[in-house]
């Protein structure tokens, strides 16, 4: 198996919305309007503006809620070996995303924590194989020396989950202005497992199945600082960074019997930086506005090289920073029940994206640019208790077409495409 040289890792980051690695779709409230960055209205600020926690009223908060995600990211390609087009589309979904948080404030103080999915949180599922397992069998073949010359049955499934814990605390130290500092646990695992049976023998060999099933697990810590401006009355401007968490994931070698992975063996996978700003405004007694700017500072991140394909740059250089925009608008409709509409846009910056698409795993993805759409609701079913509910759908460009390097030299065009329903249902509980 010397020559799947070109296949270095099965490894695969699964990601839901618009960031290769970090996640922004964090809480049922961003749900129902995609900006939050600037909100004092719910525990989950925890995660977006947590100076901002100092606005609640005394006494303990909890949020809860759960998102469910509905993805169909599909990509198509001709390897001009006689097959015609062929196409992979994902399968299944991801119904449990689920997020908590609390704070209990007194005084001038808010003490805050939380578990959540920062990154991943769904599955890849291609359970009739996909551009992957061709490159794959292409070199199972050809490494056979001729005793099998097909293969059947492929089949690849990866999952993510970026697991966070945190805790810190919020300071109002006066009217206008409050601080916050926090910690962040990331207990990252990602899980792989994929296979094809060699066939179609010209020596009457039996066929052989090929499995390979391994999991890749890694721990950091980071911090996170926020700041909160109430100006007055109608607006508040906020902001925040989370530093960049160091992640050198060790692979837990389960079967390989395509003498792929090392078991042991460590790989880089840094969360990257962030930098968010936000700014609310009351419109009118009814309406209040939101909108968000926050900045991935993905090049800055270790994530490793590329394939002999690239010369081995490294990925985040080629991947590029990414930036997304957010707005929304919240309009109470009587004293219980309040609507929301938002949106959101985010651009990937990349340096070399095909280059980038040499890592395996990136065409069952699609990672681009992308658009959201956001709408819920709110219900105040009793004096401490809210519930919350929202939509969100987003969508690409349609068949984008990206040059498969890693295929050389067959280089292939590949389309890809990609759509993304969630819904989303939490309940904020204060006491």
């Amino acid at each position: 198996m010397k020559k799947l040289i070109l296949i270095t890792s099965l490894f695969i980051a699964v990601h839901s919305h618009a960031q290769i690695d970090n996640l922004s779709n964090l809480s049922a409230e961003w749900m129902r309007i995609g900006a939050r960055n600037a909100a004092t209205n719910g525990t989950d600020i925890a995660v977006y503006n947590p100076a901002g926690l100092t606005q609640l009223e005394g006494g303990l908060h909890i949020n809860f809620s759960n998102q469910s995600l509905f993805r169909k990211p599909s990509h198509s390609y001709d390897l001009g070996l006689g097959e015609g087009e062929k196409s992979f589309s994902q399968s299944g979904s991801d119904p449990f995303l689920p997020e908590l948080y609390f704070s209990y404030n007194k005084n001038s103080w808010a003490f805050f924590g939380g578990a959540y999915i920062s990154g991943g949180g769904a599955t890849i599922n291609y359970p009739n194989g996909s551009l992957t397992t061709d490159l794959i069998a292409l070199q199972v073949i050809q490494s056979a020396g001729g005793a099998y010359l097909n293969v059947m049955n492929p089949s690849l499934k990866a999952n993510s989950m970026y697991m966070t814990l945190m805790g810190g605390a919020a300071f109002s130290a006066s009217k206008t202005v409050s601080f916050s500092v926090s910690m962040r646990n990331i207990m990252a695992a990602n899980k792989t497992e994929g296979g094809m049976t060699l066939t179609a023998s010209p020596f009457d060999l039996p066929d052989q199945p090929l499995v390979i099933k391994y999991d890749e697990n890694a721990n950091g810590i980071g911090v996170t600082m926020g700041i909160n401006i109430k100006c007055n009355e109608k607006l508040n401007l906020a902001g925040r960074y989370e530093s960049q968490v160091k992640l050198d994931f060790e692979t837990k070698q389960i079967t390989d019997d395509f003498g792929i992975t090392t078991d042991g063996q460590m790989n880089r996978r840094d969360l990257p930086a962030l930098a968010a700003f936000g700014a609310a405004y009351q419109i009118s007694n009814m309406i209040r506005s939101y909108f968000d700017f926050t900045y991935y500072f993905q090049e800055n991140a270790n994530w490793g090289l590329s394939s002999m394909a690239t010369n081995e740059q490294p990925l985040s250089s080629l991947a590029g920073n990414v930036y997304n925009l957010g707005a929304g608008i919240e309009c109470n409709i009587s004293p219980k029940f309040t609507t929301s509409i938002g949106g959101g846009y985010s651009k990937f910056m990349y340096t070399n994206k095909e280059g980038y698409y040499t890592r395996i795993g990136s065409f069952e993805v699609m990672q681009d640019n992308n658009a959201n759409i956001n709408t819920g609701f709110s219900y105040q079913a009793t004096k401490k208790m809210k519930v919350n509910a929202g939509y969100m759908h987003t969508f690409w460009a349609k068949d984008q077409t990206i040059t498969a390097l890693l295929a050389q030299p067959l280089d292939v065009n590949v389309k890809v495409n990609n759509s993304l329903n969630a819904i989303a249902l939490g309940v904020e509980i204060g006491f």
